[in-house]
């Protein structure tokens, strides 16, 4: 082998997987897991563009199936997200919404190379390398879904890129 190959021979075989990384999927195809319990938070596309929410997402694990929801509030200049139980459908009163509503709170992407912690992007932008929902895992614990998620761990908060969807 020539010295010259001998050299770029290690930085080719990196390309392939920066290339992946650059090139990751909108987030409306992306899936998280949580390393704890081993939940998965699943996006799917929200189908409207006139639609309030920016983000449809699931969350599983068990026996647990969530439904999520994001949308951006104008004034707070952040989104805020929702993690529901069986809500009913169409036109809810508030109070069947909080009794089925498990999470609420603002969802944050994170940038692993870096650090830097923002906002969950707006939809059809990059998925982000971890996705964090503050407090996330006891709001499941301390609810009465607990007990029937079938979860022998309380999930922890952090959710971080697994794959894009096809």
């Amino acid at each position: 082998m020539t010295a010259s190959l001998k050299t770029w021979l290690p930085i080719l075989c990196l390309v392939p997987g920066m290339a992946i990384a650059a090139e990751r999927c909108a987030i409306e195809k992306a899936v998280f897991v949580e390393a704890t319990a081993g939940t998965v938070l699943s996006f799917k596309p929200v189908g409207s563009d006139a639609a309030v929410v920016s983000h449809l997402f699931t969350i599983t694990g068990a026996k647990l199936k969530l439904d999520g929801n994001v949308m951006y509030d104008e004034e707070s200049k952040r989104p805020g997200g929702m993690v529901t139980n069986n809500c009913p459908q169409g036109d809810a009163t508030g109070a069947e919404l909080r009794a089925c509503t498990v999470w609420t709170g603002v969802p944050y992407a994170l940038d692993v190379a870096t650090g830097h912690i923002d906002i969950l992007g707006a939809a059809n932008t990059r998925a982000p390398d971890a996705i964090l929902m503050p407090g996330f895992g006891p709001s499941i614990r301390h609810s009465t879904l607990w007990g029937k998620s079938g979860l022998k761990q309380v999930p922890w908060d952090l959710y971080e890129f697994k794959e894009c969807k096809a």
